[in-house]
């Protein structure tokens, strides 16, 4: 038994496909950014100020060249996407953290924290300068800290840091410094288109960095269905697929090759309050749909994430991220980005959420693994065996541990007993969880190149 969805038929994306192509040839998509329009000019584009128009040719050339798979390196371990596994990467962008009953600002011990979590998680395969914004560092040096910080505490391979030139630049330089590698990946960089149809300066030339040094991309839509762009699920793809097709195509004008991944990280919407929906069925039929997209065009894929508008670990941020979840491992994505702790519409991380998300990704992934029914699996000898009325208890069972996963989270013993144990909630359970975690955590061993390197950006007072 092997559980998997396929949403989209081959008539609806081709049908998809054809509409992309019109919009790219006649309403084209603009580029804010002066070098990727003269890279798209060089190349024979038609062009009119910033809006770039790209042929079908133009297209089917660059999707050529996209590899289908590619490792991606960390300071000792790498991952591979599109393998058929999905990678966990983390939270991307938080304003505010979560922790018991108290929103705050992030600081810098909390974003060490969870660089604690991320690197010591058995879920998460991958770490990240972006898991939430740094108002308390200088914005002049802010970048510089979050790309050492990330090195400082993982040894798993790393996103980067995608906020225009300059910033690219330094952190690919960083990263490749710290690891002495200079020909592999070692850094996976988030393009957001902004629709409808742009990409910003920023963007552009971080797209156009991470391109010209051979590292990975991710291309990714972020619309609001009814918002920035119409009001259907299928125009809300559509107008997306067309701003990541283009940007897919400057990638492999600039060095064909470049490694890619298709994102659409597009919601669904409440237009009674004009905002997203994350974790609704409009949002898991869209992740399905995206990986079908991906699909068709030969491309790894990103979309998901355990994802909820809830503002606590309640019960509508269990049931949100569940199908979130759900919904992205089921269709096989190949990364699912904001995997653990997410709140609030992106706007929050939370400790609580981000250990209760690990059991949710893990139960998921169980559920998805299935089960078989074979001769061996029925045991009708041992039915036979104890026969009317005989019981099968059996706690160490190696056929009972593969078929069964057993939670750490989850409250299962008997009312009488958890009285006994002071009545405890699920937030104290997973506060206890990530209080130990982080006071077992262990720096990575540094040598003295790696720390002459995180020297300069990082005061020694935050390694720990």
């Amino acid at each position: 038994m092997n559980l998997t969805n396929n949403l989209l038929s081959q008539t609806e994306l081709e049908l998809l496909h054809e509409e992309s192509l019109k919009i790219l040839e006649n309403v084209g998509v603009a580029f804010f950014c002066e070098e990727a329009v003269e890279i798209f000019r060089k190349h024979g584009a038609h062009i009119e100020g910033e809006t770039v128009f790209i042929n079908e040719k133009m297209l089917r050339n660059a999707l050529s060249t996209v590899p289908k798979s590619f490792e991606w390196f960390g300071r000792s371990s790498s991952v591979v996407i599109g393998n058929g596994n999905t990678v966990y990467a983390p939270a991307y962008g938080p304003m505010f953290v979560l922790e018991g009953e108290e929103y705050r600002y992030p600081t810098t011990q909390d974003f060490i924290n969870f660089h604690k979590l991320d690197e010591t998680s058995k879920v998460m395969s991958v770490g990240s300068p972006n898991i939430m914004d740094l108002p308390s560092v200088n914005a002049s040096v802010r970048s510089d800290y979050a790309m050492a910080a990330t090195l400082l505490y993982h040894e798993k391979p790393v996103l980067g840091i995608v906020d225009g030139k300059e910033k690219a630049l330094n952190s690919i330089k960083m990263t490749k410094d710290f690891y002495d590698v200079q020909d592999k990946c070692v850094l996976v960089g988030l393009i957001n288109t902004a629709s409808p149809l742009h990409y910003s300066q920023a963007m552009g030339e971080a797209l156009i960095e991470y391109a010209k040094q051979g590292q990975a991309v991710i291309v990714s839509g972020d619309a609001m269905s009814g918002m920035t762009t119409p009001d259907t699920i299928a125009s809300c793809i559509l107008t997306v697929n067309a701003e990541v097709l283009a940007g897919i195509v400057l990638t492999q004008l600039i060095n064909p090759g470049t490694p890619v991944i298709y994102a659409n990280q597009g919601h669904g919407s409440d237009l009674r309050y004009t905002v997203p929906t994350l974790g609704s069925p409009e949002d898991a039929l869209m992740i399905q749909s995206i990986k079908a997209i991906g699909e068709f065009y030969g491309i790894p894929v990103r979309t998901g994430g355990c994802i909820t508008d809830a503002k606590d670990a309640d019960m509508q941020a269990g049931i949100e991220s569940f199908t979130s979840c759900w919904a992205t491992l089921s269709a096989r994505t190949d990364l699912m980005m904001h995997s653990c702790g997410i709140l609030d519409s992106f706007n929050s991380i939370g400790y609580e959420k981000y250990v209760y998300d690990e059991e949710i990704i893990l139960s998921v992934e169980r559920y998805l693994k299935g089960y078989e029914i074979t001769e061996k699996t029925l045991m009708y000898d041992k039915i036979a065996k104890a026969g009317p009325g005989g019981n099968f208890i059996s706690r160490t069972s190696k056929a009972y541990k593969n078929d069964y996963y057993l939670p750490n989270i989850p409250i299962r013993v008997s009312h009488g007993n958890w009285i006994t144990d002071g009545s405890p909630t699920i937030k104290e359970k997973t506060a206890e969880i990530y209080h130990e975690r982080l006071n077992n955590y262990t720096l990575p061993e540094l040598d003295k190149a790696q720390a002459g390197i995180i020297r300069k950006y990082l005061p020694e007072k935050d390694w720990q």
